[in-house]
């Protein structure tokens, strides 16, 4: 061990409550630690005292009055239990079955309603016209914006395309390397 044990480990270990591994390390730490053995000693001895003082009774101990006083505990927790047990029965059976099949069907029609809304055919919505489209282009010299018949290029023609990339959320996006001065460029648009 490289540290000291805890007060609870000295304490199993006293009253030889440990596991035999950890039996084993805290007797090795013990014979190396003369603090934690004398902690083990006295934690022992007080083990020792409080079984010989546990077989002592004592003087003024009235067995029937605590024999009576037990039975009564004993009866009163049976009786508390039987109570318990017997609510919990009456009113299961004193509630309705109905509501519990009612809530069952309920679930059941709303189940079946969601998926008929997520299942019917929509209405297709108004068509755009052709000129109001937008369109992304990322070609190997530039990206290119295209909408009503008008483009913007954006030009990179001197300079190696490192990557050139199009997204599903209507972006082109291309990145050029210069080579003279190691210089990357990047050009991202999107569309909306």
């Amino acid at each position: 061990m490289r540290t000291h044990p805890s007060p609870w480990d000295l304490a199993l270990y006293a009253g030889r409550d440990l596991g035999l591994w950890q039996r084993m390390r805290m007797a090795a730490h013990l014979l190396r630690c003369s603090a934690c053995r004398d902690e083990a000693a006295s934690l022992r001895a007080a083990r020792e005292q409080v079984r010989e003082r546990s077989h002592q009774l004592p003087a003024n101990l009235d067995w029937d009055r605590l024999s009576r006083e037990m039975r009564a505990n004993i009866r009163l927790g049976l009786t508390a239990g039987a109570l318990v047990e017997n609510a919990r029965e009456d009113q299961f059976l004193e509630e309705p079955a109905g509501w519990r099949l009612a809530v069952v069907l309920g679930s059941v029609a709303f189940v079946a309603l969601a998926g008929w809304l997520l299942q019917a055919p929509r209405p297709a919505g108004p068509q755009t016209p052709e000129m109001s489209r937008i369109v992304l282009d990322a070609r190997p010299d530039g990206v290119a914006v295209e909408q009503q018949g008008a483009t913007l290029t954006l030009l990179n023609p001197e300079k190696q395309t490192v990557t050139t990339t199009v997204g599903w959320d209507g972006s082109a996006r291309a990145s050029f390397l210069d080579d003279a001065t190691g210089q990357v460029t990047i050009h991202n648009v999107s569309a909306q």
